[in-house]
């Protein structure tokens, strides 16, 4: 499978639910690789007590929801470990 036919696969996962390591989350965007970094999937997170955000200043503002990037690729080129587990997480069905 060529890297843009793979890339629309997984852009067509965007949306999806899935459990990430026992944590419910949602597929919400993919980053492309460029010439130096490997692509990565953003995962947003629902977790019953959002972490708390802070303004530039280190002061707390409000509570939102984590984002997560998990890399496409490892080192050696093959699919991540992170990213086979999250293919896992979509087949259980996670709901939310």
């Amino acid at each position: 499978m060529t890297n843009d036919a793979f890339n629309q696969r997984l852009r067509s996962l965007i949306g999806r639910n899935c459990c990430y390591f026992g944590r419910d989350c949602r597929i919400v965007e993919i980053l492309s690789d460029s010439d130096n970094e490997q692509g990565h999937l953003v995962l947003e997170a629902f977790d019953a007590v959002p972490p708390i955000q802070t303004d530039q200043f280190g002061q707390a503002v409000f509570r939102a929801n984590e984002h997560i990037e998990v890399p496409i690729q490892g080192s050696q080129g093959e699919f991540s470990e992170e990213l086979m587990h999250l293919l896992d997480g979509l087949e259980t069905g996670a709901v939310r």
